[in-house]
């Protein structure tokens, strides 16, 4: 590329764009890069909160029913069948006297005392004049709706960890009998639980997995229909209509949340 002769016979003065923006770039004061604030490390889930009755499960002492208590409670680590068979008998007393001596007749004349199986506790039942009419290895709840509006009652055999926590967490807790017999007005049923000896609710389907979870851990479970019989009958009758409808449940042998140094078949 021609330029004009440069004053004094200069040669001309080539200019290499490439360098001098380098220099310029260099010149530049430089800008902070803000680096992103970590994010905070997100918060695991919390579990529900579990109802101040159900924790209960887990004292470890057991006090004799209070004789204004609705609900019969038992006495021993592994009575709760003869305490729900206590507690829907027509004709037993439900003062603590009263009801610990039925419940030890009870347990010492149908059990070995290391907890209730189905079969025995529909023979409880058969004893105390009440009909099993219905069992299932689930909890079936519209045939629970259907017993209620009849007036009658659902028997549950569940684990108790699940019960009390509502969390599949995989550790056994007790296989355990407690008693439906209402609903709310949201919906959940109505438990009587004689491992305290208290009243709550807890939504179907939370009933539903602690069967689930019995069925797991203590390979049994499921719900025992039970009511007055519509004719009388004697109590080898009730027996032998009751064993039509134990087997869905099974004949397990479950350790319970508070058996320590043995195992029932069924426990609190």
């Amino acid at each position: 590329m021609w330029a004009p002769p440069s004053p004094q016979g200069r040669p001309p003065m080539r200019v290499n764009l490439f360098q001098t923006i380098a220099r310029l770039s260099e010149a530049r004061p430089q800008q902070s890069v803000q680096q992103p604030a970590a994010s905070e490390p997100a918060q695991a889930p919390q579990p529900p909160p579990v109802p101040d009755v159900v924790a209960q499960y887990f004292t470890d002492s057991f006090e004799a029913a209070d004789a204004s208590s609705e609900v019969v409670k038992q006495t021993k680590d592994a009575n709760c069948g003869a305490a729900v068979a206590t507690l829907l008998s027509p004709t037993a007393g439900k003062d603590a006297v009263a009801a610990a001596q039925k419940m030890d007749s009870l347990e010492s004349r149908f059990t070995d005392g290391d907890g209730t199986t189905p079969e025995e506790l529909a023979k409880m039942f058969a004893h105390e004049g009440l009909e099993v009419k219905k069992g299932t290895s689930n909890f079936d709840m519209p045939s629970v709706n259907e017993a209620l509006a009849r007036g009658q009652k659902a028997v549950v055999q569940l684990d108790t960890n699940r019960l009390a926590t509502g969390v599949d967490s995989k550790v056994a807790g007790g296989s355990h009998w407690v008693v439906v017999d209402g609903m709310d007005d949201k919906g959940n049923y109505q438990v009587k639980d004689t491992n305290t000896g208290s009243k709550y609710t807890v939504s179907g389907q939370q009933i539903a997995d602690s069967v689930g979870s019995a069925w797991e851990l203590h390979q049994g479970g499921g719900m025992l229909i039970v009511g007055d019989p519509q004719t009388a009958m004697d109590e080898g009758t009730l027996v032998e209509k009751s064993a039509l409808h134990t087997d869905a449940l099974g004949n397990t042998d479950g350790g319970g949340s508070r058996a320590r140094g043995s195992f029932g078949r069924e426990s609190s």
